[in-house]
């Protein structure tokens, strides 16, 4: 078996081919990095990295008043630390995702390069994963898609490389990539291994199960639980982390159950995600079909048979994986595009009219008119929902009015969580005696008497005078 691969990457070279994909990737990704709005999930995770920054609490989350215990830290991390570096703002939030999509892409085109010992359909696969709909939308907003696929991908990256020298870095590299992508998005991290199982598991896998191997997976997976066990533990001693994981988080998700959170299949049901492939991958599903026949009936010697093998057990696994996520949002078949992007640029190039082109060069001018499209006429990201609320904080300080929120007069906990994000002080939680600046759900009609300042798709924010403020109880 051959312990290197035919195919070798110097720096210098691989720097000057990315040139494109660094382009081509920022040019899309973070072409509204300063625009836009944050919403649902968004909205949150803005939340709560600013409250690592306000409340000096980098190892336990918080949420508006409360701990919040589901998502692991790395992300926010991030995000506080551009926060900090770049200040308050929609960009240093959004630089965040940008920044994680192009590691991705840099990643994804290297180990496709790699695989098919040629650059061609790096290019090709990076093309057909960045124009995939479920990717675009998923990496603008602060997200954790992109930098858990982005830990993933590493994971995979290594593992790979593991398998032509049998170095113990490299799978020390698969062991530390897959606990990160676990800091990310909790246990989804462990995907990596659930990969490695799988493909020990076949013909090509057989090569490398031995007594040396066995040792080195205990390494990795040393480094695997070392990497993000020491949190999870500091959180267990910290709050009730454990009894909200097992039943809040695991049991809800898996148990189906008319009162909880759980995978509701009778609502949605498995063919559900078959259509979202077909309303959002409708026009690379057709190659993506004919590349995994091609591959299947002929092979290809090309392309690396180990990596091969990986990329195939990825895609399905990730396809599979998804049905006992409770939500059934097309956002969890990020990871699977991924993959599916390379399957779909081989059917590409297995098109016999196209088995001669020259992809590099042909996305050169492909590549740059769908740059061009998007910087000049980007899908409207922004709802004008929240920013408004950066304009309310600058208008207070000018007129010297304060700000009063009052909770129960916002129920929503995305609103609350925009409050958080976009004022810099904290409002006052009571009618102070003058006059005073509130925010509104936009569908309020309580007894409170106010001047309308401004109506977006989620708030109202008004101003309300010592006149026309009309008590109203908490209840």
């Amino acid at each position: 078996m051959l312990q290197t691969s035919a195919f070798k990457i110097d720096f210098k070279t691989f720097t000057y081919k990315s040139l494109w994909v660094i382009v081509f990737t920022l040019a899309i990704f973070a072409a509204n990095l300063s625009s836009g709005d944050l919403r649902g999930d968004s909205m949150v995770y803005a939340a709560i990295s600013k409250n690592i920054l306000t409340l000096h609490s980098p190892l336990v989350m918080h949420f508006n008043d409360a701990i919040y215990l589901n998502k692991p830290p790395m992300l926010f991390w991030l995000t506080a630390l551009s926060l900090y570096v770049f200040g308050h703002s929609i960009f240093a939030v959004n630089l965040v995702v940008a920044f994680s999509a192009l590691v991705l892409n840099l990643a994804f085109f290297y180990w496709i390069a790699r695989i098919c010992k040629g650059y061609n359909l790096a290019y090709l696969s990076i093309f057909c994963l960045d124009t995939s709909y479920v990717i675009y939308k998923n990496s603008h907003t602060l997200k954790m898609e992109a930098l858990t696929a982005f830990f993933i991908v590493m994971a995979m990256i290594f593992f790979w490389h593991y398998l032509k020298d049998k170095r113990l870095m490299w799978i020390l590299g698969f062991g530390l990539m897959s606990g990160l992508a676990v800091m990310t998005k909790g246990f989804l991290g462990g995907i990596p291994w659930a990969i490695v199982i799988v493909y020990l598991l076949t013909p090509v896998g057989r090569d490398i199960r031995s007594r040396q191997f066995l040792l080195h997976a205990m390494a990795a997976l040393l480094v695997f639980l070392a990497s993000f066990l020491w949190w999870y533990v500091y959180i267990s001693l910290r709050t009730d982390f454990l009894h909200h994981f097992l039943y809040d988080e695991v049991w809800a998700r898996l148990v189906t159950s008319d009162t909880s959170e759980a995978t509701q299949y009778k609502h949605k049901p498995v063919y559900r995600y078959l259509w979202f492939m077909l309303k959002d991958y409708f026009m690379y599903l057709p190659f993506f079909l004919y590349g995994c026949y091609h591959l299947y009936k002929h092979r290809d010697s090309n392309i690396d048979r180990e990596g091969l093998t990986l990329l195939a057990i990825f895609t399905i696994f990730c396809f599979a994986v998804v049905h006992l996520i409770s939500t059934r949002s097309e956002r969890y078949l990020y990871e699977f595009f991924i993959t599916a992007a390379f399957f779909s640029a081989y059917g590409i190039s297995r098109v016999p009219k196209l088995k001669n082109v020259n992809f590099a060069s042909w996305l050169k001018v492909m590549g740059t008119l769908y740059m061009l499209f998007i910087l000049t006429t980007p899908l409207k990201l922004g709802w004008n929902s929240y920013t408004s609320l950066r304009d309310l904080q600058k208008l207070s300080d000018n007129m010297h009015v304060p700000i009063m929120v009052n909770k129960h007069w916002l129920p929503s906990y995305v609103d609350q969580a925009a409050v958080t994000f976009f004022l810099n002080n904290p409002p006052l939680d009571s009618a102070p005696k003058g006059s005073y600046f509130t925010i509104l759900p936009r569908e309020y009609q309580g007894p409170l008497k106010y001047k309308l300042v401004e109506k977006t798709r989620q708030l109202r924010i008004v101003l309300v005078t010592k006149s026309d403020c009309v008590t109203q109880s908490d209840d």
